[in-house]
């Protein structure tokens, strides 16, 4: 798509005033195969057992009774197929096996709930301990993230899965332990990745300017949200993520790499553009679009809101 090319020089504005770098996970630094095809597996296969051996542990309690909670409420909002979880006082084979149909049902609609996730990372985090798990980043993700460290840039993440599976995956990767490289976490008790005010309240708790932020995602409703927040933002096209819409090539940058973030590769496919993203004069393309439909309203975002994609 010739008219969607950007030069190396435009490109090299990518990183120019950014203070901050927020990844996404899924479809960003990692393969959608990996999560879906490898941790979300493991938790279906491995969550009775889990869940039998670490029953009396306060913190399966937790998690157990944050499912039943978002159980009943799911159950008041009429959502179809929820499995309720009895009560805390109830036999323990029972219980046990409404949370693996919860969980189980959870996962076939792709949902994000904090309560999901909490339980998810406990679950992940046995099977890295035991070795039973290795994340897989993309080639291009671990040395432009040293790169961009060691220029000053800080790196955060913010994904829909719990702040403890997201230290657990970059903990434990292909390249080794790459914790050092990261700055700080974000997960949906934060709020929707969806939400704008997510994205305010991450600027804010890093103290920078949201134009000096810049987040990579392969989600183009995220994109829009931390846009409308007043980020940068770009969308990155890897193999196996969801194909993107021409509106969306016309309104945002998006890359192939994180190799494309200091404009090395002029041989890559660039579009333009979320917020600033540099020295692309916006007038030149008209206003952007709003891409969900929605105006910029902020609205009041429950804590266990689906998201969009990630783990």
């Amino acid at each position: 798509m010739e008219s969607l090319k950007r030069t190396a020089e435009e490109a090299d504005s990518l990183l120019e005033g950014v203070k901050a770098l927020i990844v996404d996970i899924e479809g960003t630094t990692t393969p959608i195969d990996f999560v879906k095809e490898t941790l979300f597996p493991y938790v279906s296969e491995n969550i009775e057992e889990y869940l039998t051996k670490n029953y009396d542990e306060e913190e399966t309690k937790k998690d157990i009774q944050a499912l039943r909670e978002l159980a009943a409420k799911d159950k008041k909002e009429k959502c179809e197929g929820v499995v309720e979880i009895p009560a805390s006082d109830g036999d323990k084979k029972d219980i046990i096996k409404a949370v693996v149909a919860n969980v189980k049902w959870q996962m076939d609609k792709d949902r994000k709930s904090t309560a999901l996730k909490a339980l998810q990372g406990h679950i992940w985090r046995e099977g890295y301990e035991q070795e039973k798990l290795k994340a897989e980043l993309f080639e291009d993700v671990g040395p432009n993230l040293q790169q961009i460290v060691e220029i000053g840039i800080a790196v955060y993440v913010f994904s829909s899965g719990s702040v403890e599976s997201q230290k657990l995956l970059f903990a434990n990767t292909d390249d080794g332990n790459l914790l050092e490289l990261f700055t700080g976490f974000y997960d949906t008790t934060t709020g929707s990745k969806t939400d704008k005010t997510s994205y305010t309240k991450i600027a804010e708790d890093i103290d920078a300017e949201p134009e000096e932020i810049l987040f990579l995602t392969d989600t183009p409703d995220e994109a829009a949200a931390a846009v409308k927040a007043g980020l940068r933002s770009a969308i990155v096209v890897r193999e196996g993520n969801a194909e993107l819409s021409n509106e969306v090539f016309q309104n945002y940058l998006v890359i192939e790499s994180f190799n494309e973030l200091f404009g090395d590769d002029d041989e890559e496919d660039f579009k333009r553009i979320a917020g600033d993203n540099g020295e692309v004069d916006d007038d030149e393309d008209g206003e952007e679009d709003d891409l969900d439909g929605e105006d910029d309203e902020e609205d009041d975002v429950p804590e266990d809101e689906d998201d969009e994609e990630d783990a």
